[in-house]
């Protein structure tokens, strides 16, 4: 059901958008539900402004899965044996596949997979940011939005988060490939990838190390932007975060050492370094130029 056709990727992914609008009866028909789904899809896409304020879009975000679970449920036919895990805010959570692989969840995650053929065709979406430790057998792969990665049993980190994709391998050996211009990289330990202008970069090494130090509450981006920086810093702490940067100053980047357990210092990683001052009012943080 969920084969490694990207497009069944992004036929999900404009359902999650869609869904938090749909309004949703007591009691309806498939047909009828189905109906109003494909409507709502079809729909023109809005100019959007998107603000770096998050807490309206995770309630939307939260109302969209509990519409999509209950859509399942409801056409269980076509979903049979399908499985959705996501994170919040400020959460993450392991979980055990079929066959026994883990999958360590960050904050504000998504993956799905189907256990009907499990065995033999192991395959599962993802949006957001996780590691996992894939148990040997059959082709393991993950799909997401910007490329696909494939293994047999090892253990690797996936980014893949609006237009940002990053794959850093830890043991084994992982095969990453960028859907639009095809492109395809082998990982092997202490190597990682990610999409520069639409095309999958040639490996760089990484300290095998940091792959996954975000499992203990450390987080270290290397060459990331000022806006990434301040949206995990949300994702982290559950925390709103207002400035009035320009573009060109949120797309300089850095180097942040991030800790889960010291919000102002964590903040201190980027302001100090560029230059910025800030202060903590409640769940809100703001952000000006000194």
């Amino acid at each position: 059901m969920f084969a490694s056709d990207p497009a069944s990727f992004e036929v999900l992914s404009k359902f999650i958008e869609k869904a938090s609008s749909l309004d949703t009866p007591e009691k309806t028909s498939k047909e009828a539900a189905w109906k109003s789904i494909e409507a709502k899809i079809s729909e023109s896409p809005k100019a959007k402004v998107i603000s770096i304020n998050r807490t309206y879009w995770l309630t939307g975000v939260a109302a969209s899965f509990i519409l999509i679970v209950s859509a399942f449920f409801l056409f269980d036919g076509a979903f049979e044996g399908k499985v959705n895990v996501s994170t919040n805010l400020a959460e993450v959570q392991t979980i055990y596949l079929p066959d026994s692989s883990i999958v360590h969840l960050n904050a504000e995650t998504i993956v799905s997979y189907s256990k009907k053929g499990w065995e033999t065709d192991r395959v599962l979406m993802l949006s957001g940011e996780a590691f996992f430790e894939v148990r040997s057998g059959s082709n393991f792969t993950v799909n997401t939005a910007n490329g696909k990665v494939e293994v047999l049993g090892t253990s690797f980190n996936v980014r893949s988060r609006a237009q940002d994709f990053e794959v850093s391998c830890k043991t084994g050996k992982v095969r990453v490939s960028e859907f639009v211009s095809q492109t395809k990289q082998v990982l092997t330990p202490g190597l990682k990838t990610k999409i520069k202008s639409g095309v999958l970069i040639e490996p760089l090494e990484t300290n095998v190390a940091n792959v996954d130090l975000w499992r203990s509450g450390e987080y270290f981006l290397e060459s990331t932007s000022i806006k990434e920086g301040f949206e995990e810093l949300e994702r982290i702490f559950n925390i709103n975060i207002v400035q009035e940067l320009s573009s060109a100053e949120l797309d300089r980047a850095g180097t942040w050492d991030f800790d889960k357990n010291n919000l102002s210092e964590s903040i201190q990683s980027i302001t100090q370094t560029m230059g910025f001052s800030f202060e903590i009012a409640g769940d809100s943080i703001f952000i000006k130029q000194r």
